[in-house]
Order: structure tokens, then C-alpha cells, then sequence
């Protein structure tokens, strides 16, 4: 009575198969604690937990109980084997309605927002022959019905134009590329309704590029009206090598039903600070089930997940993991502490400044506030040799040079951080260096 997979090929079980089951050999495939994705109440998968596994009679049509990932308990649900996926269990085809079965609606594809995109954009385009991205600069957008599929003609950077190519949304990555389904959702996935309705407010004025767009500032603004009667309070401290930012925030009552806009929100502003300010550690205080909402949320394969993976990086010890507390009293979080760096502002003199972009590297010479010389120059941003990058680096800087009588001092900029120490501690300009080389010559 039990399934197996064979070879590369996975099983398919039908549902009324599947129920043939013993639930002796479902508990072997689902074990309280594992990870996988189940279908939320709005039809889109959600990273879960397994809490339980029912044997139950009563529980044959939803024998799983899972724990949706940054999300309270309250949250959690008794799921069906076909809402449930994971490479640990075999694939199972939703029941047909009784009677007459019904024709299957076809997954609707995802619609890309092309009205971003203009002539001379930079980007980064999938190659199909490499399987990688690489720098490409938009050429042309058609609206045309025949390139409705690929209506975006691109240059690959250091390519002839005989390489030119038309491709679709789904190769392109840019931040002026948009969805059309997620504007029309109203928020990101995920998003809870009491958020939904209290933090998504409309402009004045509608950005005519991004008619979905809605201010962080409005929604926080329209929160605290709204939370302005409540005496809870969520505090966290973010703590980095040289500071400590503080943030206290009214929070509504745990029973209330506005409660997950005010986790959501603080979601939302602790990674704002993170990454104004970085942080090594988050610590919290606050009402108990809010707290573990937001621990779980900035935990690896929660919603802030990217955060908690990249601040080790951003901070200068990559093996220490980013690390989330609760504590019981506020006097417990660590005090606040600034540590401003004084910066020249005297732009006289003769400066050469550059800055790293991931298609090309731009240099700037000045003097006494006048621009003498300024200069785009392409680079191959994934090339996994760091002496490829100081080489060509250098060489834009000695053109730009020359254009000087002589250097006062030399400033850049790049996607990056710098320590208090005026180490680099992080640089995203040269995603395919090995870390260890990296730290040895970067």
C-alpha cells in the first residue's frame, strides 16, 4: 500500500488512490517539524511547517496541520495532501467535483508592465546559451501584437549589434519592469487584510509610470491615527560594530483585529532601518505573540529572509549568523548610540571621483567645481577575476587623470559598505568573485 517514486519520474496519485492510504505510510512521508509550501486561504503557496499529523477518521480530508512561516498561530491550518507541496511527497491531483467533471482553467500566465522600460536603459538580461545574466541596454520597446511575446529589443554590452536580441519579461531584470497582476492585487503577496486596508493609501497625485504605488510615509502616517488610542508598544534595537538604532511603535491589542497590521508594518520598518543603517542583531520587546511573529519573519526562510542572510556580509563576519532576541523589559534593549562621521565639504582643488554600476564604470574629474572631464566606460561586471576589475578601474581613473594638472583627492562610490574602520567590508559590484578571493584581494 505504499508509493514510491521510481527513477527521475515523479509519482501522480489521484485522490481517490491516495485515500487507500494507510496513515502509517503518510506519517512516513510528513514528519512534524519539515519544511515545504502550502496553499493560504488567497490560492498562492506560502513557505509552512508541519506542526501535525492526524490519524484521525475525522481528519482524513486535512490530516495536516501546517504553521504558515512569519505568520501567528492563529494562522495555522488543517491542510488536504493536494494544498501541500514538497520534494518529499509524491505529486497529488486536485478531486473532481461529483458528477459531471469540470474542464481545468488554465494557469493564468503572468503579465509583464512594459511601460517603464525605455530606449537606452540599462539592465541585465538572462542569456539562454549561458543560463546566466549579463549587463544589455534597452534598444526598443514594441507595442506591436507580433512581439507581444518578446517585445523588448536589447544590446548585450560589449556585443556587436548583429547580436541584438528581442526577448520577454521573464529574462529581464530590472526595477522599472513591472507586473500587471500584482497592481492589480492591490499589495505584495502575503500582505493581511487588516495592512491591506490600513496601510495602502493612495497619493494625491497618481505617479503616472507606477499608478500602484503607495508611500511607505501615507500608510505609516494612517496607522498611527489609527493606533493613536493604543497603550502597547513594540520596541526593537539594531545593533551594528558602532551604534545601536532605536524604534518604538504603537501596537494594537493582541485580540484586536488590526493586530497584523501592526506586525506587518513593523516588518516593513525594521528593514527599512537595516538597511539605512545595517544591524548584526535585532532585538525585541514588546507583546509576546508580535514578537514571534517578527522573530520568525527575520529567521532564514522567513519573509525577510534576504535581510538576515546579507547582513552577516554587510556587517564584515559572514560566519556569524544575524541573530533575533525578545526581551522582557525595555530597560533590557541596548541604549541608542549614533556615531556620526564628519565629511569634508570643501570641493575645491583638483578630485577625481568614480563610481561602479554594474554595466559600466563612470569617472569624473574636477576642478575647483568645474567639470573637466566626465566618461562612461563598459566592464564585464560578472567577470570572476578581481585583477580584471582593478585593471580596468584603474585605467578609467588614469584617463580621467590626465585631464588634471595634478590629484587633491579621489572619491567613489559603489553598491556596498564601508566600516567605521574604512574597510570594505561588502561589495555587491562583483557577484562572481569566490569569497575567498574575495576577502584576500577585494
Amino acid at each position: 500500500k505504499r508509493s514510491r517514486n521510481r527513477g527521475d519520474h515523479p509519482l501522480i496519485l489521484h485522490p481517490s488512490v491516495f485515500a487507500t492510504l494507510e496513515f502509517g505510510a503518510m506519517a512516513d512521508m510528513l514528519e512534524v517539524g519539515m519544511k515545504l509550501h502550502a496553499m493560504y486561504t488567497d490560492g498562492e503557496y506560502y513557505p509552512a511547517e508541519v506542526v501535525e499529523v492526524s490519524d484521525s477518521d475525522k481528519r482524513k480530508k486535512a490530516p495536516v496541520k501546517v504553521h504558515f512561516v512569519g505568520y501567528e498561530t492563529s494562522d495555522d491550518k488543517w491542510m488536504s495532501m493536494d494544498k501541500l507541496k514538497s520534494k518529499k511527497l509524491p505529486k497529488v491531483e486536485a478531486a473532481e467535483p461529483k458528477g459531471k467533471a469540470k474542464a481545468k482553467a488554465k494557469a493564468k500566465p503572468k503579465e509583464y508592465d512594459y511601460s517603464g522600460l525605455e530606449k537606452g536603459m540599462k539592465c541585465n538580461v538572462l542569456s539562454e546559451a549561458e543560463g546566466k545574466f549579463f549587463p544589455a541596454e534597452i534598444v526598443t520597446v514594441s507595442t506591436g501584437k507580433g512581439k507581444a511575446s518578446a517585445p523588448v529589443k536589447i544590446h548585450w554590452v560589449g556585443y556587436t549589434n548583429a547580436s541584438d536580441e528581442w526577448v520577454g519579461g521573464d529574462r529581464i531584470k530590472s526595477k522599472n519592469l513591472k507586473f500587471k497582476e500584482q497592481e492589480a492585487k492591490g499589495g505584495p503577496p502575503g500582505m493581511p487584510p487588516a495592512a491591506r486596508r490600513l496601510l495602502l493609501v493612495k497619493p494625491k497625485f497618481e505617479p503616472p509610470l507606477d499608478k500602484g504605488f503607495r508611500p511607505v510615509v501615507l500608510g505609516k502616517r494612517a496607522y498611527l491615527e489609527a493606533a493613536r488610542d493604543c497603550t502597547e508598544k513594540l520596541e526593537w534595537a539594531l545593533t551594528r560594530a558602532d551604534g545601536c538604532a532605536r524604534y518604538s511603535l504603537p501596537v494594537f491589542d493582541e485580540k484586536h483585529k488590526d493586530v497584523k497590521a501592526s506586525s506587518y508594518l513593523a516588518g516593513v520598518l525594521i528593514q527599512e532601518m537595516i538597511w539605512q543603517r545595517s544591524a548584526s542583531e535585532l532585538v525585541l520587546c514588546g507583546p509576546k505573540r508580535i514578537c514571534e511573529v517578527i522573530k520568525r519573519a527575520y529567521s532564514k526562510g522567513g519573509a525577510y529572509e534576504f535581510e538576515v542572510m546579507s547582513m552577516p556580509n554587510v556587517c564584515g563576519h559572514p560566519d556569524k549568523a544575524f541573530a533575533v532576541s525578545i526581551v522582557e523589559k525595555v530597560e533590557d534593549l541596548p541604549a541608542s548610540k549614533d556615531t556620526p562621521q564628519i565629511c569634508g565639504t570643501d570641493a575645491s582643488g583638483c578630485r577625481l571621483a568614480f563610481d561602479l554600476g554594474k554595466s559600466d564604470i563612470k569617472t569624473v574629474a574636477v576642478k575647483d567645481n568645474e567639470v573637466l572631464y566626465s566618461k562612461e566606460t563598459e566592464w564585464d561586471v560578472t567577470n570572476p577575476d578581481p585583477q580584471y576589475h582593478y585593471d580596468a578601474i584603474m585605467d578609467a581613473m588614469k584617463l580621467a587623470k590626465a585631464a588634471l594638472p595634478k590629484v587633491d583627492a579621489i572619491g567613489g562610490s559603489a553598491t556596498g559598505t564601508i566600516s567605521a574602520d574604512n574597510e570594505a567590508t561588502w561589495c555587491d559590484i562583483f557577484p562572481n568573485v569566490p569569497p575567498d578571493v574575495y576577502k584576500e584581494k577585494v
